[in-house]
């Protein structure tokens, strides 16, 4: 039969046990005196054994209450750490946001954004997504806020957006993949060979922006990416943050229309109403600082 003993006799014992004194282990509960002597005397009754022994005007432990003190303390812990941990319950949630992000956002700029979110106690998870799955995650509420390419579309009263900036863009392939032909190469001479375009195939808005070729190979894994340039698979329309010159053999294109002035803006978009509204709005006034700070366009 398992022992029936309440927290405030454990906590009463604990402080009598500490300060071998009703007097002062009251003092510091904020608990009357005979308060604390009726739970020591419900516990000792329960555990069938003395706990103190009367000493003058001071309690002395028996050799069974030296015994319990120090588990008593342990378990008291664990209570004030969950009293802790449950009283911050409310207000934790909601620092725990889902963040989706297209797979064109830089990398350093979300890896910043931890940063800085963790040491402000915001708790974030990340999905790799297209436009159109992070605005159905939106929707669904799998997401609180998306990081993604801007579309040629209103995204109308489901969804509010803002201009975060913009990621530069140039053309890049294997140096043996265009040996025979003279540069710079010109859009027919891209159209002719493998596009390699880093998202989903049923992103239609992505693809009318970035296809050139009538053939594209696809995937929306970096790693992949590169192991798809560097094997002479296609060329690749990608932000220069990528770096995919320093990957192996392989260089920048020469083309006829260069890469001056070509960009892809990057917008953020949530949805209205959410119950993270708070951490949400937080988030939003840290990026443009942050995405200056990672200088995007100058990676």
């Amino acid at each position: 039969m398992s022992l029936m003993y309440s927290f405030a006799q454990l906590e009463a014992f604990t402080a009598v046990a500490e300060h071998g004194s009703l007097v002062k282990a009251a003092i510091k509960l904020g608990k009357d005196r005979t308060t604390l002597r009726e739970l020591i005397d419900f516990l000792e009754d329960v555990l069938g054994y003395e706990l103190f022994l009367t000493e003058s005007r001071s309690l002395r432990l028996t050799p069974e209450g030296e015994q319990l003190k120090r588990q008593a303390h342990l378990l008291m812990r664990q209570v004030k750490a969950f009293d802790d941990f449950a009283r911050a319950v409310p207000k934790s949630a909601t620092r725990n946001i889902s963040l989706v992000y297209d797979p064109f956002v830089p990398r350093a700029f979300l890896q910043t954004l931890i940063g800085v979110m963790a040491k402000r106690g915001g708790r974030l998870s990340f999905i790799s997504a297209s436009r159109d799955d992070a605005e159905a995650m939106l929707v669904s509420g799998m997401a609180d806020l998306g990081i993604c390419q801007a579309c040629n579309y209103s995204v109308g009263n489901e969804m509010e957006w803002r201009a975060l900036g913009s990621i530069d863009m140039d053309f890049y392939a294997a140096k043996t993949l265009f040996t025979d032909i003279t540069t710079p190469l010109s859009l027919l001479d891209l159209s002719l060979l493998p596009q390699i375009i880093m998202h989903k195939t049923s992103d239609e808005s992505f693809l009318r922006r970035l296809q050139i070729s009538g053939y594209t190979i696809m995937t929306n894994e970096l790693e992949m990416l590169r192991v798809l340039l560097e094997q002479r698979c296609g060329w690749g329309f990608l932000p220069t943050h990528l770096h995919a010159q320093q990957w192996k053999n392989i260089h920048r294109l020469d083309t006829e229309v260069g890469s001056q002035g070509i960009n892809q803006t990057i917008v953020t978009i949530w949805r209205p109403g959410s119950d993270r509204r708070e951490i949400i709005d937080e988030i939003l006034s840290l990026l443009p600082a942050l995405w200056r700070k990672t200088d995007i366009c100058g990676s």
